[in-house]
């Protein structure tokens, strides 16, 4: 047992030496990676231009040489100092950078040089390091070196070698500039940049971000929701389905928003924190005003219109439309367009009950035969609380009769699916060992009114399934 006199009285949070032997696995080493790191790095230096160039290496693989035109770097000990990023109290605060960027090369190695600028862009003198992966593990030193070549009249330009082709390369830079505020060129061509928020049909400002909601984007599972300057990832945002079947999305632009913590220092994914769940439901409420400003106002299930009216947003109750009801069919490649959504009417009957295939093709048939099938509509939860869906009547239970010699007795009986066991013979007590047709047989719908007595509607038809259910 420990003695309580040997314990320390305090202790204080350190960075192990150990951490420094590890430093090259907080990076997958992947060029990608290399070059959002890069890209970000040059942005925050004020860069307006990043170039990319690319040339054979004489051992192979491929020399990658970027050079941007920002304030360049004025201490070089920062490169190596772990968690120290040296950037200025603004940027720090804005965007909380990991000051590891340039470790994204520490597998690899690379040659920097930078010219630090002044405010009247004054050239300084530049200076030039090779950090070789031994330099970023703390196991090798480097040596400074003055560079008249260092970028003019000042900026950063690293050097590094990778195994990957040049059109590899280029697709790396042009993911990572896509979204990003920087112009990235590669061996004098400019790659693509859009908005992350083009197409959106409605932007708002909130807490330095900015909302863009689509109403037709399908994001997919874990599609890039968040643009941290051309840094994309998922955040969950929210999306939201409507009673027509579109579902809106949004998604959000960084502009200055120091509330937003993403986990470091790749910036993959978000600190799961209050804020988040703050900004999922500010874009909501975004999604919410967009679709109110909308030409065409679409329908919510009442919980999403409780909720859009609780934050403040007058949505339009769902009109009183459902989707016709039509029997199923056993055919699981028989892939039928759905018919249209119509106006309920008096003595609408929402089929809140689901037959097996087989009973829902008995029904329609008679149903037809009867001249019921119009009131018959598809039953959607979606629509529960509003007043108008809860006042129909409900049909839930069908059940379906055979009478012969006299005798009734239910389908279900006969089928042996009422609990008993099946006979041999398709046989009933008092019926004969052979069904003949039979002198009837009734579908009942057992019908549920809000504001009144439940009732059976009988039906008669012409035909019925005795076979085994369940069956494709």
């Amino acid at each position: 047992m420990t003695d309580p006199s040997h314990l320390p009285a305090t202790i204080r949070a350190r960075v192990h030496d150990g951490a420094i032997d590890r430093v090259s696995r907080f990076f997958n080493a992947s060029v990608a990676d290399a070059a959002a790191e890069l890209i970000q790095n040059s942005r925050r230096s004020g860069a307006t231009r990043l170039d990319v160039a690319t040339e054979d290496a004489p051992e192979g693989g491929t020399v990658v040489t970027v050079t941007d035109d920002g304030f360049g770097i004025a201490d070089p000990t920062v490169l190596l100092s772990f968690g120290e990023s040296g950037w200025d109290a603004a940027t720090a605060k804005r965007e909380d950078p990991a000051g590891m960027g340039v470790y994204a090369l520490s597998k690899r190695g690379c040659v920097i040089s930078s010219r630090p600028g002044t405010a009247r862009r004054v050239p300084m003198p530049g200076w030039r390091v090779e950090l070789t992966p031994d330099c970023f593990l703390g196991k090798q030193e480097a040596r400074i070196d003055s560079c008249e070549d260092a970028p003019l009249p000042s900026g950063t330009a690293i050097s590094f070698r990778a195994e990957e082709g040049r059109e590899g390369i280029r697709a790396a830079f042009a993911a990572a500039a896509r979204h990003c505020p920087l112009a990235v060129a590669v061996n004098g061509e400019a790659v693509e940049r859009t908005s992350f928020l083009d197409g959106a049909l409605h932007v708002e400002r909130w807490q330095g971000l900015s909302f863009g909601v689509f109403d037709s984007r399908f994001p997919g599972f874990n599609n890039s929701d968040l643009n941290f300057h051309g840094l994309t990832l998922s955040v969950c945002l929210p999306t939201m389905d409507t009673i027509a079947g579109g579902t809106w999305s949004v998604r959000v632009d960084v502009d200055a928003c120091p509330e937003l913590e993403l986990v470091l220092p790749a910036r993959r994914e978000a600190v799961q924190s209050p804020f988040l769940d703050e900004m999922r439901q500010a874009a909501r409420i975004a999604i919410y005003r967009a679709m109110r400003g909308a030409d065409r106002t679409p329908a919510l299930s009442h919980a999403r219109f409780t909720a859009a009216r609780k934050a403040g947003i007058d949505m339009p109750i769902a009109p009183a439309v459902l989707r016709p009801w039509r029997p199923a069919i056993a055919d699981i490649d028989d892939w039928r367009d759905t018919p249209d959504r119509d106006p309920v009417r008096p003595g609408t009957l929402v089929m809140a009950v689901d037959p097996e295939t087989q009973d829902q093709q008995c029904l329609w048939r008679a149903a037809e035969r009867a001249g019921i099938a119009g009131r018959l509509f598809e039953a959607d939860r979606r629509l529960e609380g509003y007043a108008w869906y809860d006042a129909l009547a409900r049909v839930e239970g069908v059940r379906i009769d055979v009478t012969e010699a006299d005798v009734t007795q239910s389908l279900d009986a006969l089928r042996g699916t009422d609990g008993s066991s099946l006979p041999d013979t398709v046989t009933a007590p008092g019926l004969p060992d052979t069904l003949a047709r039979p002198e009837a047989i009734h579908i009942h719908l057992d019908v549920a009114h809000r504001d009144g007595p439940p009732e059976t509607i009988a039906i008669p038809a012409d035909v019925a399934f005795i076979g085994e259910e369940g069956t494709w």
